[in-house]
């Protein structure tokens, strides 16, 4: 679930990839769903595997998050 500054629960595969942002080794994402900005949090111990998550969310920015989450890595 992700949540917004005024506590709306949104559903895992709800909204639209609008960012990435890369912190340490996490990847922080910021998802449009109906008109509202909401962030999630996505963390790895390996850079790697971060590294290619990373790139492959940011080829897909501005799309479903439904459509992203079946992509290979």
């Amino acid at each position: 679930m992700l949540a917004d500054a005024g506590a709306t629960l949104v559903r895992p595969g709800d909204g639209v990839l609008k960012g990435v942002r890369r912190i340490a080794k996490r990847l922080s994402l910021v998802i449009e769903h109906r008109g509202r900005e909401v962030v999630g949090r996505l963390e790895c111990d390996e850079p790697s595997t971060l590294d290619a998550v990373e790139k492959v969310l940011r080829a897909h920015i501005d799309e479903p998050i439904q459509a992203i989450g079946d992509l290979d890595v």
